[in-house]
């Protein structure tokens, strides 16, 4: 019975310690990796990194307020590929941009002109044959904002 107890323990403390050590190395790529590319912008509130495979789609929702200068970093860490593609639409679905046309640029600079929301996809391309295990690594999207002074 002892052996039992000892068992599940271990097992429910697996689950729980897996999770927070894939949000641990999230959290040091988005501070290592991706926080620098903010250069003077300062992040605006909570950022938003996940754990994605090959082939996942996010969406993230944001509001935007009027005269402020945003950057937006969506980026990932070496373990999936690079040219993450993003979108951004108007709360209609109109296209305000996609970093596709751009050469898959992680960084996006944004001048609001009216408040509004928006919502952002994030893409991570699927590039592994069909016969293997698509790969999977942190993604993260940072908005940072800036004075229009």
């Amino acid at each position: 019975m002892r052996r039992f107890a000892f068992l599940a323990t271990l097992l429910v403390a697996s689950f729980l310690y897996i999770p927070l050590q894939s949000s641990a190395q999230c959290k040091e790529f988005t501070e290592e990796k991706v926080l620098p590319l903010l250069e003077d912008y300062v992040i605006s509130g909570r950022y938003n990194s996940i754990k994605l495979y090959e082939g996942e789609e996010i969406l993230i929702f944001k509001t935007l307020s009027k005269g402020i200068n945003y950057r937006f970093v969506v980026k990932g860490d070496d373990e999936i590929p690079k040219d993450i593609e993003f979108n951004v639409e108007s709360w209609e679905g109109d296209k305000i941009y996609s970093n596709k046309s751009n050469n898959f640029n992680s960084i996006w600079d944004f001048q609001c002109n009216k408040t509004q929301r928006i919502k952002i996809f994030v893409k991570v391309p699927l590039v592994s044959k069909a016969n293997t295990e698509p790969k999977r690594g942190c993604v993260t999207l940072l908005c940072g904002i800036k004075s229009n002074e």
